[in-house]
């Protein structure tokens, strides 16, 4: 009987300890996140840019209000990203964006929520021109190209328009399907990539379910024209959709910039020099 308790004590002891190490490591990690989340909407943002040398790591703990092992675990994310570089005696400097892993999806996500700009805009469809048009062109001349896969990721966005599913889950699919479908083991590797940035395009175009519905004309063309193995017309109309979703990005760009620089003059804080 006495062992049976002392075994019952130790259980839940081991428990509880347990129990207190995971919600210590789950707040440890929310820390982390955020801290990364800050810093990165702070370069992102516009507060340090390329070439400026970050506070030390007990100012940016002390503005962030968490220690400056999570700042130094922040920081190492981030030079996984090729956001910052760490120089032995410079202190930790911003790098070019050009250094930074840009289909990241992270990066992709900092970049959409404060550091959305014309030139990100231009580089992001340019991107789409020049990869998308010419993978439906392959797609139309592939003869063993999924036309079920295609059809039915059009029917799902079709009923999606309606409130039944997501839309942007079914263009997704839409769209990588098209690729895949190119049989290019090049274009491919590229979809992963792909995924990031057009999940983001997505977003910035397809703002209701009216414009959703006033897209689907323009897929279905698309669709069309691969299916009977037209691969002019493919390419022509996956581009006449790509600028389309450009006028409609491009239209909505300078409210969501506003809100980007409000955001931004709350993070702003003086200078440490200041």
């Amino acid at each position: 009987m006495f062992h049976s308790l002392l075994m019952h004590a130790e259980s839940s002891s081991c428990v509880t300890i347990n129990h207190t190490y995971d919600d210590w490591m789950s707040t440890l990690r929310t820390r982390h996140q955020e801290a990364v989340d800050q810093i990165a909407n702070w370069i992102v943002g516009g507060r340090f840019s390329a070439g400026t040398v970050l506070p030390r790591e007990e100012d940016i703990g002390g503005e962030l209000r968490v220690s400056r092992t999570v700042v130094r675990e922040a920081m190492r994310t981030l030079v996984a990203k090729g956001m910052v570089e760490v120089r032995r005696r410079h202190g930790t400097r911003v790098t070019p964006i050009d250094s930074w892993s840009l289909f990241d999806p992270q990066v992709v996500d900092w970049r959409m929520t404060r550091g959305l700009t014309r030139e990100f805009i231009e580089d992001l469809i340019r991107f789409r021109l020049g990869i998308e048009p010419y993978a439906a062109g392959l797609a139309a001349a592939n003869p063993d190209f999924p036309v079920h896969r295609l059809n039915d990721a059009f029917a799902r966005m079709s009923t999606a328009v309606d409130g039944i599913g997501s839309y942007h889950e079914a263009d997704l699919d839409f769209h990588e399907t098209i690729i895949l479908g190119a049989n290019n083991q090049f274009l491919r590797q590229l979809v992963p990539l792909m995924t990031n940035t057009l999940r983001a395009s997505f977003s910035l175009s397809v703002i209701s379910l009216e414009t959703a519905r006033g897209s689907l004309p323009m897929h279905r063309a698309v669709a069309d024209a691969i299916i009977v193995g037209d691969s002019e017309g493919a390419r022509r109309a996956l581009t006449t959709l790509i600028e389309e979703a450009r006028k409609d990005i491009i239209g909505v760009l300078p409210n969501i910039v506003r809100e980007e620089r409000a955001h931004a003059e709350r993070d702003r804080v003086a200078d440490p020099g200041d």
